[in-house]
């Protein structure tokens, strides 16, 4: 489909030369090329969150990774990281390599667009069309790998089994497959994306839902916060029942539990807890210190709750749950709490020495890993969607 050809010196001036127009373009180019990809190929649009455009956040994730394959074009070592965590992305939502030359087509028409007319001549759309031809090259190949090691290929058919209620706006569903077969067991902290064909609509919606407790039956557990207005969880909570069938791709994930003798942290925010529920019982399992700071609105929202409070019975003094609640009274609080949100004086105790978990809201991750990363402690975390890249522009 794409060979990999080597740039040219000249080639890679141009490919360096676009650098400043990326910069000035901003955004502007990531949210031109998904316009026009959403608009071009209806059958591409399962593969994108409407949220995740209307806010710009995909555009801005493509808009920055593509400044950033120019400014490393002679050496893509320093890419390697957001690499890893785009082709786990594609691989839970089954891009396949025949999507690659549609948007590398767009691509290119979009830069015709929107750079300076006079820099836009045969020799840089050649130029582009190789570079991004590599760049697909490198994923498709690596992609390759990774779909190798996954149970099966696309959406499997589940059925629903059962439901949980977690807290007043959150829920949790049971699936096991339909043709009976055993499902492989997740990594902790992983999830499954998810297709939906939902009524009265004409194209499918793909969502990402955790794991959120550790297989012991032939089942897998997805915990869903009802988000109002959103059209996939309002079907969930009003509409989903036992018996209907859904779709689901293998578990995929980057954020996962890894056994060690350090003591762990563990920073939740909202529904964020789903993924990490596993952790903290794997971490309570293997006799670690394990230090929980979980962030609500409040304790009407506190989804699992009592499971918590039934490990901080069972673990006693090695399980310690430091809740922030911003809102509304604190009811049967879990161990202690404060009536506030999270500040970055509460991650003053974390060191290197500790095993570091993080997943919540977007502006909450972002605060907690800007923070732990200044003072060199690396985070176990996943954005479900495109990575926050702030302002790098």
């Amino acid at each position: 489909m794409f060979q990999t050809k080597p740039l040219t010196p000249s080639q890679i001036k141009i490919i360096e030369d676009s650098v400043p127009i990326l910069e000035h373009l901003d955004l502007r180019l990531g949210d031109k090329f998904y316009k026009r990809v959403l608009r071009k190929h209806a059958e591409l649009r399962p593969y994108f969150n409407e949220t995740n455009n209307k806010l710009l956040r995909q555009p801005r994730a493509f808009s920055y990774f593509l400044l950033m394959y120019a400014r490393n074009i002679r050496d893509l070592t320093p890419l390697q990281h957001t690499l890893n965590r785009i082709i786990s992305r594609h691989i839970g939502l089954q891009v396949k390599p025949e999507h690659y030359p549609i948007l590398g087509e767009i691509l290119i028409d979009t830069m015709d667009d929107l750079f300076p007319p006079q820099m836009v001549d045969k020799e840089f759309k050649e130029t582009w069309t190789i570079a991004y031809g590599n760049l697909a090259n490198l994923l498709i190949n690596a992609e390759k790998i990774e779909y190798s090691k996954k149970p099966w290929d696309g959406f499997k058919e589940f059925v629903v089994t059962r439901f949980t209620l977690e807290c007043c706006d959150t829920k949790s569903f049971y699936i096991t497959p339909v043709d009976g077969s055993a499902i492989p067991k997740p990594e902790r902290g992983q999830y499954l994306c998810m297709r939906w064909h939902l009524p009265n609509e004409t194209l499918e919606k793909t969502r990402v839902y955790s794991i959120s407790e550790f297989p012991l039956e032939n089942e897998y557990k997805l915990t869903v916060r009802y988000i109002p207005g959103g059209q996939v969880s309002s079907y969930i909570h009003n509409e989903l029942k036992v018996g209907d069938s859904v779709f689901a791709g293998p578990p995929c994930g980057d954020c996962y539990y890894n056994s060690s003798e350090k003591d762990m942290v563990v920073l939740a925010g909202g529904n964020g807890i789903a993924a990490l529920m596993p952790v903290v019982e794997a971490g309570l399992q293997e006799c670690r210190n394990v230090k929980l700071l979980y962030s609500n609105r409040s304790t009407e929202s506190r989804a699992f709750g009592k499971l918590l409070k039934q490990y901080k019975e069972i673990y006693g003094s090695r399980f310690k749950v430091i809740e922030f609640l911003s809102r509304g009274f604190v009811v049967d609080p879990i161990d202690k709490f404060h009536r506030r949100s999270l500040t970055l004086e509460d991650l003053d105790f974390i060191t290197p020495e500790n095993d570091v978990y993080l997943i919540g809201p977007r502006s909450y991750m972002k605060m907690v890993e800007d923070y732990l990363n200044e003072k060199k402690i690396q985070v176990k975390m996943d954005y479900y969607g495109p990575q926050e890249v702030g302002e790098y522009f």
